[in-house]
């Protein structure tokens, strides 16, 4: 299972961004073999960040997200792919990788925005 995190930096010990589809970087995560990638987030269009950022998640094949909440573009488009989000609010990717393994992330639901 792959799992891709937002990112402020390109370090598992950076902070969860408070923005998904615009954050600096995203970290792919292979919970199986548990190798991981960077990805430079270099978007840069004012308009359709979100579903961008989604199709990135889809080309890797991943089946979670963590990261702040989406924005409703995002959300529409992670809806339709079927992958789950789960909130990162606070938290290194570190920590959210292990409070995932241990089921403590709290999953969003697509069906409402905030």
């Amino acid at each position: 299972m792959k799992i891709m995190i937002a990112v402020d930096q390109p370090s598992l010990d950076s902070k969860i961004s408070d923005r998904f589809a615009r954050t600096a970087y995203f970290l792919i995560y292979d919970l199986q073999d548990q190798k991981y990638q960077f990805i430079n987030n270099d978007i840069e269009t004012k308009h359709g960040a979100g579903p961008k950022a989604v199709q990135l998640a889809i080309d890797n094949k991943v089946s979670a997200i963590i990261s702040a909440i989406p924005g409703e573009n995002a959300m529409d488009a992670i809806k339709e792919s079927k992958i789950k989000v789960y909130d990162g609010r606070g938290f290194s990717a570190k920590e959210a990788l292990e409070k995932f393994k241990n089921g403590e992330l709290k999953e969003v639901s697509t069906t409402h925005h905030l």
